[in-house]
């Protein structure tokens, strides 16, 4: 009793909170110290034409004459990877430097002040090259140096930083204390380079920045055995997931390293999450940047992800306010039937008090859940942070009429891609049409036809771009506390039409097919189209319900296998206690030295305390000994019947009879449904078997 009287109180405050609280005043930590004021009302650079397909479409010659001097800004607009993006927040207080250089003094990009006297604008946040000296220590602390004499094990690090394309790049090069003051030399580097790459969740608009400091510390090991690393913060997927602006800024600041030092025996990417797609990605698009990849934590691409990801909140949302029976869906169980990733019970959901407090303002009861889900605990507020035009993100890095001008979405990073609908809005290529979520389950007898039904009644879509509205947030300024009052982007969920009290039906999204297309032919896609070694490397976090669940990694196998190219990537999974990063690398150079696979290559799994489970051809099979001890598992679309590969983006669609006729549903019933399903699905239900509407029809059909 007593928490109910609580919990009631807590819902009062809130409603009041909520109606009465003002929503245009941010807290101080939330301002931003540089907002861009305005953007420019024209931008140069030119879009790569691809008719067929981004691998074999030529890049255009660059005339840029490296090397970037030293002192100078390197170039700025893009060859191929589209225009110049505009507004484009300046990094540089994150990344530690001075403001950048005035380049107008109309009022565009963030104001440049210094002593307290505004000189300008910067509305390209461009800054000189230079060079920075760094000390590692024999226990890997990075420290700055100024020419003091060396310790016993120290490492000398020199770092060139500057703008390229206006994304920071960085070139970190092991040296000796001769050296100390010298660009050009490089004698402790052993003629291998490591591109390293870096995750994140990002929609564009930023220059962003690198933790140097970090980064050095994280390739300790390779530095001191003389690899030479490169990085820039366009390769931060937490800013931007346009993959062949990263590509163009890679291949540029490559060809500026060889400028400088020469080219090098072999290029080995690593990078996480974010940083393992892109390494996925440009070695299927850009064939000679990587000669090799360790991809950590790693999707097949973004687009993949956000498929399912993009399912979760309007789960949530059909479990929390639009069930008829919530209670029921509370259990952990219940729920990993339908989205098919990992669950606890010894979890707890987060944000439960504000999900609690969500249900008393919709005039319901709270049903806490029992446990948690990956579901909701790895893509809690995604869908507001990539598909939400008018939300994108929390903290304000422009001026309130600059805010409203842009639309922030993931979609929208890309939209010279993707393309724009007859609102403006860039198109999404999220698409749940015909989507039967929880058919598998249905199929085995853990799902009744009447759950079947309801679910897909009532689970909806998201709403079209140009209908969405941001986030209701207010915030507590004295505790610096957002309060967020919409809870599974609920207010941008398509409603039930059907007046029908006993049968509501909300409507689905079908995307436009053309984007997808073209997002097939820009590589945005990861199809298997791949032939460097790959080593797929991840913790086991799916108890922990961490987003890097191990099943992608099957995906991309899937993908590979589908091209014949499956035996270029080894899978290699450990305890969160343990990261074999070292061994990675040392197979990757006996590989790339051999030109045939070593042993030491092999699939594998580890355990905590970094012992060999397993290894060889079968670990990874259904009952091989890796996938008993890490098992891989599942996600919504495949929980409803679509492919293990993953690459469909919107399904063809037949009616519901044809899919009835065909034993689809089997060993189930449901004929004497047929009325039911043929108002859920009234345009037709998902036919997996005839693969992406928006695959291009020239293109041979996947060999699964």
């Amino acid at each position: 009793m007593r928490r109910k009287v609580w919990l009631s109180l807590l819902g009062a405050i809130l409603v009041l909170a909520y109606y009465f609280w003002p929503s245009s005043h941010y807290p101080a930590h939330f301002i931003e110290p540089h907002p861009v004021l305005a953007a420019p009302p024209h931008s140069s650079g030119e879009l790569l034409q691809v008719s067929d397909f981004i691998a074999t479409t030529p890049r255009p010659a660059d005339p840029y004459p490296y090397p970037i001097a030293l002192g100078a800004v390197g170039p700025v607009t893009p060859l191929y990877s589209g225009s110049l993006q505009y507004p484009f927040y300046c990094g540089f207080s994150q990344q530690g430097l001075e403001p950048p250089q005035v380049d107008n003094q109309q009022g565009y990009g963030i104001a440049v002040v210094q002593d307290k006297q505004q000189l300008g604008y910067s509305q390209d946040c461009l800054h000189p090259s230079r060079l920075l000296w760094y000390r590692l220590t024999a226990d890997n602390q990075v420290l700055p140096y100024q020419g003091e004499p060396l310790g016993d094990d120290e490492q000398l690090v020199r770092v060139e930083l500057g703008t390229l394309l206006r994304f920071f790049y960085f070139v970190v090069m092991p040296v000796n204390a001769a050296e100390y003051g010298e660009r050009d030399s490089a004698e402790r580097w052993n003629q291998q380079l490591i591109y390293q790459f870096h995750g994140g969740v990002g929609i564009g608009f930023r220059q962003g920045s690198i933790n140097l400091e970090r980064m050095i510390a994280n390739r300790a090991a390779q530095l001191r055995q003389g690899y030479a690393v490169l990085s820039s913060s366009a390769n931060r997927t937490s800013h931007t997931y346009h993959f062949l602006r990263a590509e163009e800024v890679a291949v540029r600041l490559k060809r500026h390293f060889e400028s400088l030092y020469g080219k090098p025996r072999f290029t080995i990417g690593i990078g996480g999450s974010g940083g393992g797609i892109a390494q996925y990605l440009l070695a299927q698009n850009a064939p000679g940047l990587l000669d090799a990849a360790i991809a950590q934590y790693s999707y097949p691409d973004m687009l993949s992800q956000v498929v399912y990801a993009l399912d979760c909140d309007l789960l949530h949302n059909y479990y929390y306010f639009t069930a008829s029976d919530k209670a029921s869906w509370q259990s952990m169980a219940q729920r990993q039937l339908i989205e098919g990733l990992s669950t606890s019970e010894q979890q707890s959901v987060r944000f439960r008090w504000q999900i609690s407090a969500t249900q008393l303002l919709a005039g319901q009861w709270p049903t806490p859940a029992r446990g948690a889900s990956q579901c909701i605990n790895a893509w809690f507020g995604l869908s507001s942070m990539v598909h939400n035009p008018h939300q994108g993100r929390l903290k304000p890095f422009t001026s309130a009429e600059l805010r409203q001008q842009t639309h922030w979405s993931y979609w929208q990073d890309l939209v010279e891609i993707y393309g724009r609908d007859q609102h403006g809005f860039a198109h999404s290529l999220w698409d749940n049409s015909g989507v039967q979520y929880g058919l598998q389950p249905l199929r085995n007898g853990q799902l009744s036809a009447r759950q079947f039904l309801e679910l897909n009644a009532r689970i909806g879509s998201w709403l079209p771009a140009a209908q969405m509205q941001p986030e209701k947030v207010r915030f507590i300024r004295q505790l610096d506390l957002p309060l967020w009052l919409s809870s599974f982007g609920r207010h941008n969920i398509s409603q039930p039409e059907s007046n029908a009290a006993d049968f509501q039906v909300a409507p689905r999204y079908r995307t436009d097919t053309a984007a997808i297309n073209r997002a097939y032919r820009y590589g945005q896609l990861f199809l298997g189209k791949a032939q460097i070694p790959i080593i797929d490397l991840r913790h086991y976090l799916d108890p922990v319900l961490d987003m890097h669940h191990l099943e992608p990694s099957f995906m991309a196998r899937q993908r590979l296998a589908m091209q014949g190219n499956d035996d270029w990537q080894r899978i290699w999974v450990s305890h969160p206690d343990y990261t074999p990063v070292a061994a990675a690398f040392a197979a990757l150079e006996q590989w790339l030295q051999q030109g045939i696979a070593p042993d030491s290559a092999s699939d594998r799994c580890f355990a905590a305390d970094g012992s060999l489970i397993a290894a060889g051809t079968a670990v990874w099979q259904p009952n091989g000994s890796c996938s008993r001890h890490y098992p891989p598992l599942s996600n919504s679309r495949r929980q409803a019947g679509a492919p293990t590969h993953g690459l469909l983006l919107q399904c063809r669609l037949i009616p519901v009879a044809d899919f009835i006729a065909a034993g689809h549903y089997q060993p189930v019933e449901m004929t004497p449904y047929l009325p039911e399903l043929q108002q859920i699905f009234p345009d037709g239900v998902c036919d997996y078997q005839q693969g992406d509407n928006g695959w291009p029809a020239e293109w041979p059909a996947l060999a699964e």
